[in-house]
């Protein structure tokens, strides 16, 4: 999940706790955490693991990275948990939330 800044993706986090998440089922990056960890995969862009699809969405995290947003990894496997913890963040300025499947991605919000 991205949200408009480092301070929403925080707030989202008490009250993704506040709601019942485990604390090890919410983990928070800041924006620089992200740009980071996005500077450090593109260096590892030559393994063939890391082409098309992947590469695009490392591009997508780190332009909003560097527009100012904090993140959230929330593991809700339940569809039902993904849908309460996307009601949850919602009024903490989410911005893009997508969900990993087990052999696919889908856009949430």
């Amino acid at each position: 999940m991205a949200f408009a800044n480092d301070d929403n993706a925080a707030m989202a986090r008490g009250a993704l706790l506040a709601d019942g998440f485990a604390e090890g089922d919410v983990t928070r990056y800041t924006r620089d955490e992200v740009i980071a960890e996005c500077n450090k995969s593109s260096e590892d862009a030559a393994i063939p693991a890391q082409v098309g699809r992947e590469m695009a969405k490392l591009d997508d995290y780190l332009a909003l990275a560097k527009s100012g947003c904090g993140f959230l990894v929330v593991h809700a496997a339940q569809d039902e948990r993904t849908k309460r913890a996307i009601a949850v963040v919602l009024p903490y300025g989410l911005k893009f939330a997508e969900k990993y499947n087990r052999l696919t991605q889908e856009e949430m919000a």
